[in-house]
């Protein structure tokens, strides 16, 4: 004990400072100090994946944990909770049993637990592997796997803990994450979800329309708004990184990897740059099975300019959609937009007008119920997307945040899908099949006699 190091170090100017803002639990407890070589009475903080003892933290996720019962012949005994890594040491005495468990819980959750193919057996399922418990197959967890050998540059190490921190604090739908090691490589448990990336999805054939493309880049949009309230960044936005859950019946997206460094001159408006990236590799993406890796600014305002044109019908790009589409792409990838102008865009609010017009259409018609192209067709008040395409999201809902009447209302895309999303060209064909023939109602045939207007509003395409 005498001869080991501290874990704790100032938390002035770190990540910390900005995350850790409410605590889990508060707990006074003995502390071993290595300084004076004694036990003192201290008050300890625990944050998601911190501990913190008035300006000093340490991470859990750098340590591993024992609890150790030591008996004495004046007492019925002391537990002793000991935190360890390669570096150092910490010692805590707990007052009684329900304080240690208290703590252990928390400890857990956030420090090392080691032999995970002790416990769990590793899943390659065309999605992020999934961590299947060995005494109960039920039991199954999304992983993020790292490489050891990767981690061993120290700003590399940082960036890895600061992501867990992240994960832990923001709660980024993988619901406390677990961290498990071997020799080799550290595993990151979530909750059970199957995983697929933007780029798989794009690679494998995915047909994006319009209305999950819009609500995909507003839930990004909404999650950065997450990260800039703590004043911190995400700094990998792009294809490998967002995630959608491709068994839930509501669009889910799950954005992993966040690689923030102290003391960067990184910004939100990096990400922001980074997501119009995206935007872009999704919309001129031509099914070539190669991503553009570079913006092409002149590309863009050519085919803006092409599309004012009411004449003009392009099939070249098939997730290419509006003109307002191509705007926010050309303001993303220039220093030019905030967040909150971002999300306010013109292409958000053109979707959420077509489907209001849609919702109260049929409320003014509830005998007339559209087939799910005929809904595609109403919603997308363009001619510069191919009609002959099948949409398969339906039931969708809007959820609208509560904004200032004078400003443009946000939404908060929420999709059912009946047909779960998997990025197969046969599913999707199988799905459109199905699709066309859903024109009953109470098994009889209703017969459309007349074609549902367009809204008629000036909005910007």
């Amino acid at each position: 004990m005498h001869q080991t190091n501290s874990l704790f170090r100032s938390k002035q100017e770190t990540l910390i400072e900005k995350l850790c803002q409410q605590e889990i639990i508060k707990e006074k407890v003995s502390i071993y100090q290595h300084k004076n070589k004694e036990f003192e009475l201290e008050e300890i903080y625990i944050y998601d994946n911190v501990i913190v003892i008035k300006s000093l933290y340490f991470e859990l996720s750098r340590c591993y944990h024992e609890i150790k019962l030591t008996k004495t012949k004046n007492c019925d005994g002391l537990y002793v909770i000991i935190l360890l890594n390669n570096y150092g040491k910490e010692f805590i005495i707990a007052n009684n049993e329900q304080q240690m468990k208290r703590i252990q819980v928390l400890l857990k959750r956030f420090c090392i637990n080691k032999n995970f193919f002790g416990k769990y057996q590793l899943l390659q399922r065309n999605c992020l592997p999934i961590s299947q418990a060995i005494k109960n197959n039920s039991e199954e967890h999304c992983t993020q796997v790292y490489d050891k050998k990767l981690l061993k540059d120290p700003k590399e190490f940082q960036i890895f803990h600061n992501s867990i921190t992240i994960m832990q604090t923001l709660k980024t739908n993988l619901c406390s994450p677990k961290l498990y090691e071997d020799n080799y490589k550290y595993y990151i448990l979530g909750e059970k979800m199957k995983l697929q990336s933007l780029e798989n999805l794009l690679l494998n054939g995915f047909d994006f329309k319009e209305i999950p493309f819009v609500s995909i880049i507003y839930m990004i949009l909404q999650n950065l708004q997450k990260y800039q309230k703590r004043n911190i960044y995400h700094g990998n936005i792009n294809l490998q990184s967002v995630f959608i859950n491709i068994e839930n019946e509501t669009l889910e997206i799950v954005i992993l990897y966040p690689r923030y460094i102290e003391n960067s001159n990184y910004t939100i408006e990096n990400d922001l740059y980074n997501l119009g990236i995206l935007i872009y590799q999704i919309t001129f993406y031509t099914m070539t099975n190669i991503i553009n890796k570079h913006v092409d600014l002149d590309l863009i305002n050519r085919i803006h300019n092409q599309m004012a044109d009411q004449n003009y019908k392009q099939n070249q790009y098939p997730f290419l959609f509006r003109v307002s589409q191509l705007d926010l792409i050309r303001q993303l990838v220039q220093p030019n937009i905030t967040l909150n102008k971002a999300i306010k865009h013109q292409w958000f609010v053109t979707i959420q007008q077509n489907i209001k017009y849609q919702q109260i259409h049929q409320q003014l018609n509830p005998i007339y119920l559209p087939t799910i192209v005929e809904i595609s067709d109403s919603l997308i008040n363009s001619p510069h997307v191919n009609d002959d395409r099948i949409v398969n999201f339906n039931n969708y809902q809007f959820l609208q945040d509560q904004v200032d009447p004078e400003e443009h209302q946000n939404i908060k895309c929420q999709i059912i899908n009946t047909i779960r999303m998997i990025p197969s060209k046969n599913k999707h064909d199988e799905a459109s099949q199905y699709l066309m023939k859903c024109k009953t109602v109470q098994n009889q045939i209703v017969k459309r006699t007349y074609v549902p207007e367009i809204t008629k509003q000036t909005t910007v395409k």
